[in-house]
């Protein structure tokens, strides 16, 4: 199914949200409706429309992006990609670095940021190699090595669990090396990725009143399907199409808080964030 008849399904009323009061509720919903093996497209999309708050958006975005630079990734359970590192106390958390013998490639350091930490089944972790090369390795949450540790209580999508990775020694096979270039690929997937999945939570939330707003965003949905590239490539000429999308959601996101009842949607005030996080860098691009 392809997002233009997600879209009519949805237009007919057949996609309502779906509350999920915590990320244990939408872990099993995302994986009962097999979001992970729709197209990334199609799983943004479909992942904005039964998301019933921001976090779940950002989950569903990040979860097609991972999977449009790392088409690699089970369709089963969760992924995050770990390359966030501290920068404050690198002698007592130092980066990630990968050793290799003839026999045998091993992982070892630590990440500060593992998006929802609890219930992530998969990493795609970066990592540098003895001669300075950057790379990327896949790996279970679960293999011998692995340890996950959360942050207490995130302010900015709090619902969604964040923690920290520490490796040690974990065993990576061969063909769970990823070359370094997908790094910049991932980098630039993820925003419109995020757009898509933010723009069906706001188709979902209006009333058919709002025709006009509605219109709007199904438009800009289409446009951005054009640029969520499904192997996570984006020719340089996209930048600047971005960049008046990026303009057209703003807007939509303004219209948007003048005809809904913001108290009625979970968490706006603290993550309403995401709808602008990367407003700027686009922009600049």
């Amino acid at each position: 199914m392809h997002v233009r008849e997600l879209m009519e399904s949805f237009l007919r009323g057949e996609t309502p949200p779906l509350v999920s009061d915590d990320e244990a509720a939408w872990y099993r919903l995302w994986n009962e409706k097999q979001l992970g093996g729709l197209t990334p497209r199609e799983s943004a999309f479909q992942g904005g429309l039964l998301a019933d708050r921001l976090p779940w958006v950002f989950v569903a975005a990040y979860q097609a992006a991972i999977r449009s630079v790392f088409v690699e990734v089970p369709a089963e359970g969760w992924t995050a990609f770990a390359a966030t590192e501290d920068k404050r106390d690198p002698v007592a958390y130092p980066g990630t670095t990968l050793r290799e013998t003839d026999s045998v490639i091993k992982l070892s350091g630590h990440k500060s940021w593992i998006a929802q930490s609890r219930h992530v089944d998969h990493l795609v972790v970066t990592a540098r190699r003895e001669d300075g090369e950057q790379q990327c390795v896949f790996l279970e949450r679960d293999r011998a090595g692995v340890t996950l540790t959360h942050r207490e209580a995130p302010g900015f999508l709090g619902a969604m669990s964040q923690g920290f990775a520490r490796f040690e020694d974990v065993e990576i096979r061969r063909d769970c090396v990823y070359p370094g270039s997908r790094i910049k690929r991932f980098v630039r997937s993820e925003p419109p990725f995020v757009m898509l999945s933010s723009t069906a939570f706001l188709l979902a939330r209006l009333e058919k009143a709002d025709a006009g707003l509605r219109d709007s965003l199904v438009a800009l949905t289409l446009a951005l399907c054009e640029l969520c590239s499904e192997q996570g490539e984006q020719q340089p000429q996209t930048t600047g199409i971005l960049a008046a999308l990026d303009r057209v959601f703003q807007e939509c996101v303004r219209r948007f808080e003048a005809v809904v009842d913001l108290d009625k949607q979970p968490g706006w005030s603290e993550d309403r964030r995401l709808l602008s996080m990367y407003s700027d860098r686009i922009q600049r691009a």
